[in-house]
């Protein structure tokens, strides 16, 4: 069951940010959270291993509902290319200036790509990890919040980079 949600997922993300564009997408994995909290012990990663050389763009993929209570979201991402680890450390907006959500809707949800790293040069069977661990929190506290209420999902989606692409 988990096997088919997996697909029915993706193939709606697909859809939904990228289907009508024409371009190939290489590589998409999403972790879905069903009770809609995103808990700060839980970290997904997801390995990748390029089918062709190439320059390729990576993006997170994020799902949240009306029930997200910030405006944007901090994120920890760790790349593991080959034995080399690259960490980034990543703030995205979620709402615009009058808190309306940014993204694709879908029924009760907005979807996002969010650029992660653009234009990247990889080689055939090179391994790559992604590790994303959120790293929001209110202003007065130094730790993060124990769950982000309203992430649905996040998760990986590599494309091949086209010049004439566009952020």
């Amino acid at each position: 069951m988990k096997k088919i949600i997996i697909a029915v997922v993706s193939l709606s993300i697909w859809w939904a940010l990228d289907g009508c564009s024409g371009k190939r997408i290489d590589f998409v994995r999403t972790v879905e959270f069903p009770s809609g909290n995103w808990p700060r012990e839980e970290v997904p990663s997801f390995t990748y291993r390029p089918a062709e050389d190439g320059n390729k763009d990576f993006y997170i993929y994020l799902a949240n509902t009306d029930d997200y209570p910030y405006s944007n979201i901090y994120l920890i991402v760790r790349t593991d290319k080959n034995g080399k680890l690259f960490v980034d450390t990543l703030e995205y907006e979620m709402a615009d200036g009058r808190g309306r959500w940014l993204g694709v809707k879908t029924r009760n949800e907005y979807e996002n790509l969010l650029v992660f790293k653009w234009n990247v040069p990889v080689k055939k069977d090179e391994q790559m990890k992604f590790e994303i661990e959120q790293a929001t929190r209110k202003n007065e506290n130094l730790e993060g919040d124990a769950y982000l209420p309203g992430i649905r999902r996040v998760g990986i989606m590599i494309k091949p980079h086209h010049s004439s692409s566009t952020k």
